[in-house]
């Protein structure tokens, strides 16, 4: 996955976007509470469920935001299925 941190926005390797990302409460992953999945957090605010992107493939993502396009997503730059890149004409 490509990850453009200027515009927030995620992308499969071949350049398909994921998601643009953006978050107006900002919780840090420790304040979210627990789901079934040790991959996932509950948001309380917007009751939404964050998914690690860490733990997933670039196709689970894509299906998990076909089936939810609100759903929430966690990327921490430093995560080893993550490029940084500053164009988002991939």
């Amino acid at each position: 996955m490509k990850f453009n941190p200027h515009t927030n926005r995620l992308f499969t390797d071949n350049g398909c976007l994921i998601k643009r990302l953006h978050c107006p409460f900002r919780l840090d992953w420790s304040k979210l509470g627990p789901t079934d999945d040790p991959n996932s957090r509950h948001c309380g605010i917007c009751q939404n469920v964050v998914t690690d992107t860490a733990h997933r493939t670039e196709q689970e993502l894509v299906e998990i935001m076909t089936e939810n396009p609100h759903a929430c997503l966690k990327v921490d730059l430093y995560q080893d299925n993550l490029t940084l890149t500053y164009r988002d004409d991939n």
